[in-house]
């Protein structure tokens, strides 16, 4: 789950929590620094009883989304993550629906990259979020019958390219990823090197996942209406039309679908730093050094001593 700030964070760790399928481990990833978040990822894990890295560097300047998925990931080879998982991407503004990651499961063990979408909450439906209802498993917000409907269009519509697809009418990057919302198996995510991390900037990275996915070989499973999260409304950082994205430009050179700085051989960056909360406390932290050889390396970082309490004469 991807975050630059505190905005809409604790909901979508609220919807995660509720899952009918838990989550095997959860990281929450950042790029910058912010004390607040942290406080918020140690206050949720506690509030929800959830086990969450936060997985942390200094902020550059510049959106570089492609690189905070990618420490995603590599804190979370660091700890353990076994070679048949699955990495289910969520953003931090987007709180899933109580069967998205069952659905993910489910989808994904005929496919490489499992397809979902969200649901836009408007603002009044953003402003008034029912937690109630999301730790009963519903909805947070009364849904349209016509925001269903879209998303099943939709859902038909990616069917039809994946179908096109095998006789080469489809684009390339087609049926497209919706980075709020879908999930790779970990083999796929290795095979491809991750993001992109030289696409800067808004946009596109996405785009370029799901075409390099597709020429690497890996099949796609569409669950638009069944795996969904609820986007919790916020203004905009989107150009004005997907032309004007500054990412476009590089998805335009169709590079091949093992691109050359990802998840190994990183950009440069400020070392990241994961601090593990298990239901509040503080269980581990480490710093995240790249190795000679392109992978990432853990260099453990020193917890604070629990204070010594004597019991009363």
């Amino acid at each position: 789950m991807t975050t630059h700030t505190t905005r809409h964070l604790r909901r979508s760790l609220m919807g995660l929590a509720r899952q009918s399928r838990p989550a095997e481990r959860v990281a929450v990833s950042c790029d910058n620094r912010l004390a607040e978040i942290e406080s918020l990822v140690r206050t949720c894990s506690a509030e929800f009883g959830l086990r969450i890295a936060l997985v942390r560097r200094e902020h550059l300047g510049e959106c570089r989304v492609s690189q905070v998925r990618n420490n995603a990931v590599r804190a979370l080879r660091i700890m353990g993550l076994h070679a048949e998982s699955r990495v289910v991407y969520f953003d931090g503004d987007c709180c899933p629906a109580p069967d998205t990651l069952a659905v993910h499961e489910q989808r994904g063990r005929s496919a490489e990259l499992v397809i979902g979408f969200r649901i836009e909450l408007t603002p009044e439906q953003t402003e008034s979020f029912d937690e109630a209802a999301t730790h009963r498993g519903a909805a947070p917000a009364a849904i349209s019958q016509s925001a269903w409907d879209e998303l099943s269009a939709r859902d038909a519509r990616y069917r039809r390219q994946l179908l096109l697809k095998k006789f080469g009418l489809c684009k390339p990057h087609k049926p497209k990823v919706l980075s709020a919302n879908f999930s790779l198996s970990l083999g796929i995510i290795e095979k491809i090197n991750g993001f992109d991390e030289e696409f800067v900037g808004y946009g596109a990275e996405d785009d370029d996942v799901s075409r390099r996915v597709y020429l690497a070989g890996g099949r796609a499973a569409i669950a638009v209406r069944d795996a969904v999260v609820f986007h919790q409304w916020h203004p905009t950082r989107a150009a004005g039309s997907w032309d004007q994205a500054p990412g476009v430009a590089r998805f335009k050179l169709n590079l091949p679908y093992c691109c050359a700085h990802g998840l190994e051989r990183e950009t440069a960056q400020p070392v990241p730093e994961v601090a593990v909360f298990d239901r509040g406390r503080e269980v581990d932290r480490f710093e995240m050094v790249a190795r000679p050889d392109g992978r990432s390396e853990r260099r453990a970082i020193a917890l604070p001593e629990a204070p010594v309490t004597h019991p009363a004469l």
